[in-house]
């Protein structure tokens, strides 16, 4: 029985080994499962999540996350995106602090915000990356050896694209309404610099407030079509941008012989906004970063879908080029995090202040300049086509260029860097690449209409004025001549001839009236040109000499006709022998005689001398 009774207790014991031992191997292979992988790098993301582009930023961050991990599980680093809800700018500040501070991040992606110049000035004291996958211009220009880098095409590729347009269409002449922010501004200079190389002129700038009224861009709109220029160029935001339209539809200006063309910052959100606005805009043309088709797009695409159906109406959000953007950005920093083994010491705790916000308080990192040379080097095929880093910045593959047909667009053609516009893409064949316009597709203009539009036109408020000299004399340039049966005026003369045939080449009917001006007593051309100034009338035609002074207050054509250099002499049947005396007085003549006898006088008395 004793016996028994050991051998039990033995058998229990044993038992108990075998339980907690194999508990304890589970134990430790669940943790081994679970523990993080020997390097972490951690990044901070700044959004502000409560809008639209930021719940669609966060989501597309967290599946870039999971999909570049499911891929890659072999690698020995790990991103560790942690993010922080920030509105404001202060708050932006606040978030980056503390994200250096206490979670000791190693690059920084965002903000949103355009508060990028003090933002990324502060960050590049403590050698801290900053990525952006929303900004494409900047209010500073970047050293060499910034940390700023953007995932995203810049303005000036856009900008060239649509002084591509407009060259090849032959409109020289451009309204820009752009939204009157620091984003606005910025383009604003780069356009304008695009279009100086294509000899297009900016005719007009029209800034428009995020918090303009409705009446305020009725009344702008209305403004506008008093103008000649019949082409409009909008780079607003989604909001604004629709509203817009909506009152250029309700003023007319959406109709025949009008030209709209917009800029990625509404195309880019096309899909995001309502019906109302997507049929005012019928007829524009566009342009937009083009995304190549891939099987890994679509795949993202099927999974957004099912992704968006799960969201609450009220943050449903649709699905853009800036969440393609964000999503190779992981991948990037994951790419680059790998390359850099075995990780340093993180940050230098020499610098260390506890209890303080200010960025001027951090640390500097230690490996920020690693991540940030690795990441500038990355290449790899991603949603939005080849990820390439160009000077810290995305370099584009094309631009397309689309047409709004009813609720939808149409893409007609593309603009490649370096090479022109292009009916398709054709790879590698230079030969399909031209700046002719006529390579693209049929395109619809405002006004249900396929005629390409001139540009411009005369406002239907009136007809052009033109004055006329009538002087009653010198008749080979103007002739104003009055029927004295019909009291009807007819004009000749070399001027007026010239100005009727230079109409026969205008693309469009010139509506005008030739009014004559009788000069009054004392009166001459500078009382004429007067009345330019004073809007009576739009241009006059006649025998005006083009001087100095006149070019100070007056435009004039170049001259059609030079008189030269001449000598007017009278013409005289008898022979004078003393003609040549005439153009000088007799004192001038007895001046010159006395010069010379006393020139004489001298000559002579040196001679004798020597």
């Amino acid at each position: 029985m004793q016996k028994n009774r050991k051998l039990f207790l033995l058998a229990f014991c044993i038992s108990l080994l075998l339980f907690y031992g194999i508990d304890s191997d589970s134990t430790r292979s669940e943790a081994n499962l679970s523990a993080p992988p020997p390097y972490s790098v951690h990044i901070g993301v700044i959004l502000y999540l409560n809008s639209p582009m930021g719940r669609m930023a966060d989501a597309c961050l967290s599946k870039a996350h999971s999909d570049f991990y499911a891929e890659y599980s072999d690698y020995k680093t790990r991103l560790f995106l942690q993010t922080i809800n920030a509105e404001e700018e202060l708050e932006v500040s606040s978030a980056a602090s503390e994200l250096l501070k206490h979670k000791e991040v190693h690059g920084v992606m965002g903000p949103e915000l355009s508060t990028e110049a003090t933002f990324v000035q502060n960050l590049e004291q403590k050698h801290v990356p900053v990525i952006s996958f929303t900004a494409k211009s900047q209010s500073f220009f970047p050293r060499r050896d910034s940390y700023f880098i953007r995932t995203t095409p810049d303005d000036s590729h856009q900008a060239k694209a649509l002084a591509a347009i407009c060259e090849g269409f032959e409109w020289h002449e451009v309204v820009i309404l752009y939204e009157d922010t620091e984003y606005g501004n910025q383009f604003l200079s780069k356009l304008n610099k695009a279009f100086q190389e294509g000899d297009i002129r900016l005719a007009y700038m029209s800034a428009i407030s995020i918090s303009a009224k409705d009446t305020d861009i009725l009344k702008e709109l209305k403004k506008l079509k008093t103008f000649k220029n019949r082409v409009f160029l909008v780079h607003m935001t989604a909001y604004l941008g629709c509203r817009l339209f909506v009152h250029a539809r309700n003023a007319e200006m959406m109709n025949e012989g009008y030209v709209w063309l917009i800029t990625d910052s509404l195309s880019n959100f096309l899909y995001s906004v309502d019906l109302t606005c997507t049929e005012s805009m019928e007829g524009a043309l566009g342009i937009r970063p083009h995304v190549p088709r891939s099987k890994k797009l679509e795949k993202f695409r099927a999974w957004w879908k099912k992704f968006a159906l799960g969201l609450k109406p009220d943050t449903a959000v649709e699905l853009n080029v800036y969440g393609l953007w964000a999503y190779d950005t992981v991948w990037a920093l994951g790419l680059a995090a790998e390359k850099i083994l075995p990780l340093d010491a993180d940050f230098s705790n020499s610098s260390q202040i506890e209890n303080g916000k200010n960025l001027s308080n951090l640390s500097v990192s230690l490996f920020g300049p690693k991540l940030l040379s690795e990441l500038l080097h990355t290449n790899f095929g991603g949603l939005t086509g080849e990820f390439k880093l160009v000077n810290g910045r995305l370099q584009p593959s094309a631009f397309e260029i689309f047409n709004m047909i009813g609720t939808g667009d149409k893409t007609v053609g593309y603009w490649i860097p370096g090479k022109g516009i292009s009916r398709k893409l054709a790879g590698k064949d230079e030969s399909a690449y031209s700046t002719s316009i006529k390579e693209i597709k049929a395109i619809i203009w405002p006004g249900d209409t396929v005629v390409k539009p001139s540009g411009w036109a005369i406002p239907s408020t009136g007809k052009l004025r033109i004055g006329v000299p009538n002087k009653g004399r010198f008749t080979e340039f103007v002739n104003v001549q009055i029927d004295p049966l019909t009291n009807e005026t007819k004009f000749g003369g070399l001027s007026i001839d010239i100005f009727l045939e230079s109409l026969e080449f205008l693309p469009f009917n010139l509506n005008y009236e030739l009014i004559p001006y009788t000069f009054q007593a004392h009166g001459d051309y500078e009382d004429m040109l007067q009345k330019i100034v004073d809007k009576s009338f739009d241009f006059v035609i006649c025998d005006i000499t083009i001087v100095a002074y006149r070019s100070t207050y007056m435009d004039f054509t170049l001259p059609f006709t030079e008189s030269g250099i001449g000598v007017v002499v009278r013409n005289e049947n008898r022979i004078d022998m003393w003609l040549f005396l005439k153009p000088l007085r007799w004192d001038l003549w007895l001046a010159i005689i006395i010069t010379c006898i006393l020139m004489g006088i001298v000559l002579k008395m040196l001679e004798q001398k020597y």
